[in-house]
């Protein structure tokens, strides 16, 4: 048997894609299993270099379609009748939908023959929309009896966009590709999620079973400096539907309370939100913030977290979504690290349910994030004792080892 990884999201070191399977691999090693990795096409050389990794993809993840010019031109128009300009990207869903789909298929027919062998095991380890039905349609034009077992995690829900708006049509989307899946499922083509309610979602709206994969992660624990500083991070990508845009205001109203605070931010964004641009600027003008620039390694992000006592997850309920993990969250659990997080998404329930310190906040404004911190760190001492008993436990359950085993679970039950 060999593990067969697809990830047209495996681009560069700044990638989740990239630290999971660099784990995946190492985890893979030891157990002397044999695997192949493929990424997209642009794939960083040093990643094909370290892992073996091959670039095969032709679109990424993360891509999207423009709406037409026309479509524009009416999009305009509207906004004006209206009496306010257009907002947000001009991206199609529809379109962005119908051209992944078909790209994701025929990308998957272009693999060497050997990757779908019926004894081995295809990991999609992020799959959307965008992609699932271009997969289910491969797989049902090929011979039954020769297909190997495909699993499939489903890291975002149904609202998901790859440019931050809330999708229109998603949920329709996902119902077709399932009801065409129908073949398939739990005999060649199965379902994993991060969280339980990833789990809830898909059985509830689409009656669809899934089995948690929880996503592995190493903890980067603080390192103590004594100088009496709270530091609060936010990394990982600057946009708005992470909350990013509420950071400026926030900062400012914890320095007018003389909070005895620092910030640490980092910076990496395409430049297409302009709310995100405008957050940028106004963060530059600030005295309590450290900015991080660019893309991050592994290395330099657990260097810099490692810094934080606080970390920042302002994510929008809403486009963000309520069920949708985060790598940041699992990441800071296993630190020990208490967070802030708003009320509405997975890392909000967390702190709600007392399987995570820290604060949570609503209405989703900024006012009400700087009164979240306000309010935790007074109470930091206690968060961080309660939130190192956590991280031994936490972290072996989000453990490459955990992670394959549950894969390898799937394999040897379809023997």
């Amino acid at each position: 048997m060999e593990v067969i990884f697809l990830d047209n999201g495996l681009i560069s070191k700044g990638e989740h894609s990239y630290a999971l399977a660099a784990k995946l691999a190492e985890a893979l090693s030891r157990r002397n299993l044999r695997y192949r990795m493929f990424g997209v096409q642009s794939l960083d050389r040093s990643i094909a270099e370290e892992l073996g990794a091959s670039p095969h993809f032709k679109r990424s993840l993360y891509d999207g379609e423009d709406l037409s010019r026309d479509e524009q031109r009416l999009r305009a128009f509207a906004a004006i009748f209206r009496g306010a300009w257009a907002r947000g990207p001009i991206r199609s869903e529809r379109k962005t939908w119908t051209s992944l789909n078909n790209s994701f298929e025929e990308d998957l027919g272009t693999l060497p023959p050997g990757v779908w062998k019926s004894d081995n095991l295809v990991i999609m380890p992020a799959i959307s929309q965008n992609q699932i039905l271009g997969l289910i349609r491969y797989l049902l034009r090929q011979p039954q009896e020769r297909l190997p077992r495909v699993v499939c995690q489903f890291m975002f829900p149904p609202s998901w966009t790859p440019w931050g708006q809330v999708a229109r049509h998603g949920e329709q989307y996902y119902r077709d590709a399932f009801r065409l899946a129908a073949p398939l499922l739990d005999r060649v083509l199965f379902f994993t999620v991060e969280n339980k309610t990833m789990q809830a979602l898909l059985k509830q709206e689409f009656g669809i079973g899934a089995e948690i994969l929880p996503i592995p992660f190493d903890g980067s624990p603080r390192k103590e400096t004594g100088d009496g500083t709270v530091r609060l991070g936010f990394f990982g990508y600057s946009k708005c539907e992470k909350g990013f845009h509420l950071l400026p205001k926030a900062i400012e109203l914890c320095w007018h309370q003389r909070l005895a605070a620092e910030f640490i931010i980092q910076i990496q964004h395409s430049g297409w939100e302009q709310r995100t641009i405008e957050a940028e600027h106004a963060l530059r003008t600030l005295k309590n913030v450290r900015l991080v620039e660019g893309v991050l390694t592994g290395a330099e992000y657990a260097a810099w977290t490692s810094q934080t006592d606080v970390m920042l997850l302002p994510y929008d309920p809403v486009a963000f979504g309520a069920a949708r993990g985060s790598g940041i969250f699992t990441e800071s659990v296993a630190s020990g690290r208490p967070v802030i997080a708003s009320r509405g998404t997975f890392a909000g329930a967390s702190v709600e349910k007392n399987e995570a310190e820290g604060e949570v906040f609503e209405p989703y404004t900024s006012e009400k994030l700087a009164a979240a911190i306000s309010r935790l760190i007074p109470r930091l001492p206690d968060c961080r004792v309660r939130a190192g008993e956590r991280t031994e436990a936490f972290a072996r359950e989000h453990s490459a080892d955990a992670y394959v085993d549950v894969l390898l679970r799937h394999a040897r039950s379809q023997h």
